[in-house]
């Protein structure tokens, strides 16, 4: 592993012995992508100063770890592993797509608002939100698995839900999803779908189903009864005023 330092402080940190590539920005540094692209190998991108994508291009990241600030321009950020935000994020008008294939957890930690947020698996994977706080979507959202093998959204700490808001003018792109202790506060999500393999606590998702409530029916016998009553009735109070 070796270190290498711009003349704006910002670090890159390359492991090719390993086939990975971390790309650190230290805390104080500052790097702008540009227009540029970066193939990270499945390393992490880790911040903890100034890192702005711009128009350019971040691919193969394992993980995404926040604690300095991060600018995604109107660029795309592909992640497979963990978006970890504690620091602060400005999405800009960029990407966020994070991507599974192994089958695997992926948490989605912090509070973000991202301008468009992908989640999609194709092996079932399941996308792991910290209870108690909401990740805001202002753009499109997209959550997608495969017929049969669905992408699961969760809450990290069951059955205390996470939140997910969709923006009122926001697109939806879903389908084949399970849900499990996340609430849907903006946008009502998947209205013509059903929960595929989760476990439930899930306003604000589906097509909502409410059970039917018996109402009670009469007999003949009992029609009669309850007419004659009411007329007995109407009788007695008719008498009462004459009197």
């Amino acid at each position: 592993m070796f270190k290498l330092r711009s003349l704006l402080f910002a670090s890159l940190v390359l492991a090719s012995t390993t086939g990975w590539t971390t790309v650190e920005i230290g805390s104080g540094g500052a790097f702008s992508l540009g227009d540029g692209q970066i193939d990270l190998a499945g390393g992490d991108l880790r911040i903890d100063g100034q890192f702005d994508v711009g128009s350019g291009i971040v691919r193969n990241v394992s993980s995404v770890l926040i604690n300095g600030n991060l600018g995604g321009g109107s660029g795309l950020i592909e992640a497979w592993g963990d978006w970890i935000n504690a620091g602060s994020f400005s999405a800009g008008s960029g990407t966020v797509n994070l991507l599974d294939s192994s089958g695997q957890a992926s948490g989605i930690r912090g509070e973000s608002t991202f301008s468009s947020l992908s989640l999609t698996s194709t092996a079932g994977g399941r996308f792991v939100f910290e209870s108690g706080l909401e990740q805001r979507v202002l753009g499109t959202l997209t959550i997608l698995g495969l017929d049969g093998t669905p992408v699961q959204v969760e809450s990290d700490s069951p059955p205390q839900p996470a939140f997910l808001w969709l923006d009122p003018a926001g697109i939806q792109v879903i389908d084949n999803v399970g849900v499990s202790n996340v609430h849907a506060t903006g946008q009502h999500l998947a209205p013509d779908q059903t929960n595929q393999g989760g476990t439930g606590n899930d306003l604000g998702w589906f097509a909502q189903v409410f059970d039917a409530i018996p109402v009670p029916t009469l007999s003949i016998l009992g029609m009669l009864l309850l007419a004659l009553a009411m007329l007995t009735l109407g009788n007695a109070r008719q008498f009462r005023r004459q009197v």
